[in-house]
């Protein structure tokens, strides 16, 4: 399984001093009604996983409301906010790195299908979160039916937090789309030419990247026998191009 990783990008860390003291509510409804319709579907997303409701069909969104339904996921100082501990921050830690990739994830499955590439046949997604709430906490996004690593991705817990909603919307159309992009590159037929000139192999064009071909020539008649090597299939001696 080819595993891609990928460094993703540390969010702003406030210090102890400042935290939570200039904004009580650090998610508000000014931040919500300047969202993009594509962020706010981001956002309804979000809301349902943690809380099972839909924002934008709220009538009377406070900033009190709707700080308390990202709750989990404003900046703090720990793992988690204090509010959110219960009895095993693992599964604390595992619902907050979910509702953010998980999401991305859910998303990218609605959206594959509209390019044309049908779930369990294109793609079968499969989130794995080990979540550490001393070290970094590790996603990773498989095919349970090709030995595929769409997305491998890891941050500790207590760098996992947004001072807005724009932020938080971003980050997970972020992991929808690379998802998504994966995809398509998996399932997209690449073509490989090779340039032959007097029956001799002269280039290969369209390799992937990490990939490496060599031209095995059986061709040998009258050829130089200090040109020769041996052949690494079947021992025979040809002539051997590497690209």
């Amino acid at each position: 399984m080819r595993a891609e990783h990928i460094c993703i990008r540390l969010f702003h860390f406030p210090t102890k001093g400042n935290m939570q003291t200039e904004n009580k509510y650090p998610f508000t409804k000014k931040q919500f009604d300047a969202l993009t319709e594509e962020q706010t579907q981001v956002l309804d997303a979000v809301a349902g996983f943690l809380t099972d409701i839909v924002l934008s069909e709220g009538t009377d969104l406070t900033d009190e409301f709707i700080s308390e339904t990202f709750n989990l996921l404003r900046l703090c100082e720990g793992c988690v906010p204090e509010e959110e501990l219960w009895d095993d921050i693992s599964c604390t830690i595992r619902k907050k790195f979910c509702a953010v990739y998980q999401v991305g994830m859910e998303l990218a499955e609605r959206e594959l299908p509209q390019r044309g590439f049908k779930e369990r046949d294109a793609f079968s997604f499969c989130i794995v979160v080990e979540p550490d709430y001393g070290d970094s906490t590790h996603v990773a996004v498989l095919d349970y039916n090709k030995p595929t690593c769409y997305l491998h991705e890891w941050n500790k817990a207590w760098n996992l937090g947004f001072s807005n909603l724009a932020a938080l919307a971003d980050e997970v159309l972020r992991i929808k789309s690379h998802l998504v992009e994966q995809v398509v590159n998996h399932c997209t037929k690449k073509h490989v030419f090779i340039v032959l000139d007097g029956g001799l192999v002269q280039k290969i064009v369209g390799l992937p990247d990490g990939l490496h071909a060599t031209v095995l020539d059986y061709d040998v008649e009258d050829a130089n026998q200090e040109h020769l090597q041996v052949s690494p299939i079947d021992g025979k001696l040809c002539y051997i191009t590497s690209f």
